[in-house]
C-alpha cells in the first residue's frame, strides 16, 4: 500500500504559509498535487491547485489573507499510482480584513456599476449570479485592483454580488 505523504508546516504570516511534503516510504515519487482551500464570505470556496515535480519539496504559498483558516491537502504520484491524500489545517496570523462596503448600480439593462470602500494595493475578486447556488457553485467572477468595476450581465435577470 502506498502511505498517503507527511505535510509539515514549517511557517506562516499574514499573507503566506510555508510548508514541507515527504513520503516515508522507498516508492520512488514523481510529483505531488496539493489543494488549497478557503472560504470566501460564507458562500464561495475558493482553491488554488499546486503541481509540485520532484520527490521531496518545500513550497511557499503567498498572496493570502491574514487571519483566514486554510486547508491543504496533498497526494503523491509514484511509479505504483497515486497515494491517499494527507490533510492539514491552519490559520494565517494577523487580523483579517473588514469586508468590503459594496454597492451595486445598474447603469442600464446589461451593465452593472460596482464599487466598495476597503484597502489600497490589494486584489479584489467580484462574483456575481442570478441565485445563491450559482453564487456558491460556479460565480461569474473578475478581479481588480480598483475600487470599482463595470461588469456586463444578462437583461431581464436579477443578480446577487460579492466583493
Amino acid at each position: 500500500a502506498i502511505p498517503p505523504p507527511v505535510i509539515h508546516i514549517e511557517s506562516f504570516s499574514e499573507d503566506s504559509i510555508s510548508f514541507s511534503l515527504k513520503m516515508t516510504t522507498n516508492i520512488k515519487v514523481s510529483g505531488y498535487v496539493v489543494n488549497i482551500y478557503w472560504t470566501f464570505d460564507t458562500h464561495r470556496q475558493e482553491k488554488r491547485t499546486l503541481i509540485i515535480e520532484g520527490e521531496k519539496s518545500i513550497q511557499k504559498v503567498a498572496n493570502l489573507t491574514a487571519h483566514t483558516p486554510y486547508e491543504i491537502s496533498a497526494w503523491a504520484k509514484t511509479e505504483l499510482g497515486d497515494s491517499p491524500l494527507s490533510f492539514v489545517h491552519v490559520v494565517t496570523s494577523g487580523t483579517r480584513p473588514a469586508s468590503p462596503s459594496l454597492k451595486a448600480k445598474a447603469i442600464n439593462q446589461t451593465a452593472v456599476e460596482c464599487s466598495w470602500t476597503g484597502p489600497r494595493n490589494v486584489v479584489y475578486g467580484i462574483f456575481y449570479a442570478t441565485s445563491f447556488l450559482e453564487l456558491y457553485r460556479s460565480p461569474h467572477n473578475t478581479t481588480t485592483t480598483s475600487h470599482n468595476v463595470t461588469v456586463i450581465v444578462q437583461r431581464d435577470e436579477q443578480y446577487l454580488f460579492l466583493v
